[in-house]
């Protein structure tokens, strides 16, 4: 698909700022548009948002309908929502 980055610093904002950057950034690499993404597939490691980093950022970037997966498995966070996300490809649950 796409791959987007937020430039790196020191914190001043949300944690979920610089994920929407990257996000669009990388929805914009891909010429898609967010309707077209069939699952959110999140992770955190040690943010503790409580209600779910996956379903967090899809609230932030204003999707909703969107299927949402959230990880947490410390340093391990974002290879465990890699193997979800690949998982869900794998069951035919979408591309």
């Amino acid at each position: 698909l796409g791959a987007g980055m937020h430039p790196w610093g020191k914190w001043g904002r949300d944690f979920t700022e610089y994920g929407v950057v990257a996000a669009r950034a990388a929805l914009a690499e891909a010429g898609l548009h967010w309707r077209q993404i069939q699952l959110v597939a999140g992770d955190e490691a040690g943010v503790a948002v409580a209600d779910g980093v996956g379903a967090t950022f899809a609230q932030k970037l204003g999707w909703n309908g969107v299927p949402v997966t959230s990880s947490y498995a410390a340093c391990a966070s974002g290879s465990q929502a890699l193997q979800s996300a690949r998982a869900q490809i794998l069951a035919g649950f979408c591309d």
